[in-house]
């Protein structure tokens, strides 16, 4: 973490203060930071267990499974519309990653049904995440409270602004402002 200057902001590279950044200053480091950001809390790297499928069919039938419950492999292929050896090679490849398991029913035996493990249910709970949230907690553990309360509300910012064209800067302005080494 930066040290702060006597009026308490965090100074830039240049060692002024945050709050003299220009729009196009700050943008740009807003952009060569986020790309750091995104690989060190991406969620695909705390999955337990398990690697990520890497099929968009893959996690379709991991989502179809965690909306319909324990299925057996034709009872899968039907409903998304699938041949049967299809679905039960993507399965395989399923089950030898950890994120699904085959059972019996319990009211017929002779039937084996295929349902998500704790691994494939984390999956699907986090395919609209993009961040750990426990990665984030960790970090944030050593922040201060006021630290802490400027990320999100940056964060928080910068998600709820509308970006428009007729406020971005021109070139020529562009050129006047600061860069960043």
């Amino acid at each position: 973490m930066n040290a702060t200057d006597r009026s308490g902001s965090t100074p830039d590279q240049d060692g002024r203060p945050a709050a003299e950044l220009t729009a196009v200053a700050a943008a740009r480091r807003v952009a060569r930071l986020f790309p750091e950001v995104y690989r060190r809390y991406h969620w695909a790297n705390r999955v337990q267990g398990a690697d990520l499928p890497v099929t968009r069919r893959a996690l379709e039938v991991l989502q179809h499974l965690s909306a319909s419950g324990p299925l057996t492999v034709g009872e899968q292929a039907e409903h998304l519309g699938l041949r049967r050896n299809s679905v039960s090679e993507l399965l395989q490849r399923l089950e030898a990653k950890g994120l699904v398991a085959r059972i019996r029913d319990e009211r017929d035996e002779r039937r084996v049904l295929v349902w998500l493990t704790e691994a494939g249910r984390d999956v699907v709970s986090r395919v609209g995440q993009v961040l750990a949230p426990d990665l984030i907690a960790q970090v944030m553990a050593n922040m201060s409270s006021e630290e802490r309360a400027s990320v999100v509300r940056g964060l928080e910012l910068l998600a709820s602004a509308e970006p428009s064209s007729d406020t971005a800067a021109s070139p020529a302005a562009q050129s006047t402002e600061r860069t960043l080494p």
